[in-house]
């Protein structure tokens, strides 16, 4: 690979990962700085391959890197509800295979089945409402920690300094291991939750309130993975979800001591 173009795919590698931030930040501030990163990136690109059309240039390095290489395709085939789990390459490191993956079931998760746990689907009595709120913070938590890792992604991919360069791969192995630590502990929370649902509902309890309910998805809602399907049978495809979620997840050995 020439010179130029091996600059090129750390450039545009680096405003993939940007654009993945503006897409999962809800901050106005974080989405406003990243949009002048990705200004800054596009113009060094330009000074690259100048006269070129960046926007071609960009989609073709792009497409370069972004189908996961062939050690991340991972065989789902052993767990069903995992099969439909789109891989993405968060992280072009080979050492953060795991993170990979994790993240990509995170994003799976968040995009087609944990939307169904909202009040909107879902009704739940007082109790558990509360520890649903708290499942929220949790979930939010970890999409404030990949949206972090991929601005390090970026960051490491920009710096000239070798020395700020070595701060920023501690900076990114720390900040994987905290990610893959938290998610675990969320999906380990939700299940809990999901479990105790399950079974109260089958024994006539009152935790959910509409359980027999069928779902129906606003216009407004992108994803209808459970149309049609009971409030119940829902929450059983999430509970073995996070299950089989668990069992691939590679969790760390972190203390909170260390974070």
């Amino acid at each position: 690979m020439d010179e130029n173009k091996e600059k090129a795919l750390k450039v545009v590698k680096s405003i993939k990962a940007l654009e993945g931030v503006i897409k999962t930040s809800r901050s106005p501030e974080q989405k406003a700085r990243v949009k002048k990163d990705i200004e800054a990136l596009r113009e060094k690109l330009g000074e690259i391959y100048p006269n070129t059309d960046l926007q071609d240039l960009e989609q073709m390095l792009g497409a370069e890197f972004m189908a996961p290489p062939a050690q991340a395709k991972i065989d789902f085939t052993r767990f069903p509800s995992l099969v439909a789990v789109e891989m993405k390459q968060f992280s072009p490191y080979k050492s953060d295979e795991d993170f990979n993956i994790a993240a990509s079931i995170k994003t799976h998760f968040e995009q087609n089945i944990w939307g169904i746990i909202t009040e909107q689907h879902t009704k739940l009595d007082y109790s558990n409402s509360g520890v649903r709120d708290g499942l929220y913070r949790k979930l939010d938590q970890c999409g404030r920690g990949l949206n972090q890792f991929q601005l390090t992604i970026s960051d490491i991919e920009k710096t000239k300094s070798t020395e700020y360069s070595g701060q920023l791969t501690q900076m990114r192995i720390k900040q994987a291991r905290i990610f893959l630590f938290e998610l675990s502990e969320f999906f380990k929370a939700a299940k809990t939750l999901i479990t105790s649902l399950i079974s109260d509902a089958e024994f006539g309890g009152t935790m959910v309130l509409n359980p027999d309910d069928t779902i129906e998805y606003a216009q407004y809602e992108e994803n209808h993975f459970f149309e049609g399907k009971t409030v119940l049978e829902a929450l059983k495809y999430m509970k073995d979800f996070l299950g089989e979620a668990l069992q691939v997840i590679n969790v760390p050995d972190i203390k909170k001591a260390d974070r």
